[in-house]
């Protein structure tokens, strides 16, 4: 898959928006955060024209997470409240030609990919041994060399601790990648043959769930059995290519419709 991103143009307009990320500059992917990713996209995909910041360290961030956004004196944080606040304050609503049933449809594969499939990919980044070059050599790549180690050892006594707090972090290797591949073939089935989620036309849903599946697949080398899972379902491997290609062009013809 492409990694060219291009930032939606504004013309002579300063951009009103200032997107807060981990790293644009991850190989393969738009950003190693999956809700970074989701947001991009739904910006994007909305013609919301904004400025890329990349923050490595989230600790100042709004509720210490990423992404956040800075609009109107503002700071927002949560991928979910800034699109609730993108709504009131933007009028954007990629979700507006679904029925009221999609629309639950659509909030349900949120919190199964938000809530549980993403935290699959957390074990597989932090707990996985054979990708711990991950963090070395690209997350933490720009820490000099002798206090990389401690931050490294930090930071992964915090992802496990968040991982045995969620509740996924306390089953085995093969329950937890079970579980993912499960997650996986449910979205596929909703997918079908279909462009997107819901039919012809993006919404809120497939902004995250490209998210998750182009961090799965994306990054160059990474080992999972998640991406052994996510191949068996063709569909989902032509989805993550068509999101990609409209996340890289900017989907123009949308900008009107969101």
């Amino acid at each position: 898959m492409s990694n060219i991103i291009k930032t939606p143009s504004t013309g002579n307009k300063a951009p009103k928006i200032e997107l807060y990320g981990f790293s644009s500059k991850v190989p393969g992917v738009p950003d190693p955060s999956a809700f970074v990713v989701k947001l991009e996209t739904a910006l994007r995909l909305a013609g919301i024209g904004y400025e890329r910041r990349d923050m490595p360290n989230p600790a100042k961030a709004p509720k210490g997470k990423l992404p956040f956004i800075v609009a109107d004196g503002e700071k927002v944080g949560d991928s979910t409240l800034i699109m609730k606040w993108l709504k009131a304050r933007r009028g954007v609503d990629l979700d507006w030609h679904l029925t009221p049933l999609e629309r639950a449809r659509s909030h349900a594969l949120q919190r199964m990919l938000e809530e549980r499939l993403y935290w699959a990919i957390v074990y597989t980044r932090w707990c996985e041994k054979e990708n711990e070059w991950l963090e070395k050599e690209i997350f933490f790549g720009d820490v000099p060399a002798p206090i990389r180690f401690f931050v490294y050892r930090a930071v992964l006594k915090q992802m496990k601790t968040a991982l045995h707090h969620h509740g996924l972090g306390r089953h085995t290797r093969e329950e937890i990648y079970a579980f993912g591949a499960e997650d996986l073939a449910a979205l596929a089935a909703e997918l079908g043959d279909k462009p997107y989620l819901f039919g012809e036309r993006p919404s809120l849903a497939d902004a995250s769930a490209f998210g998750i599946l182009v961090n799965i697949i994306g990054i160059p080398q990474i080992k999972s059995p998640l991406i052994d899972a996510m191949r068996t379902h063709d569909n989902l491997i032509a989805y993550t290519d068509r999101m990609l290609e409209l996340f890289t062009i900017q989907a123009p013809a949308l900008q009107k419709a969101a």
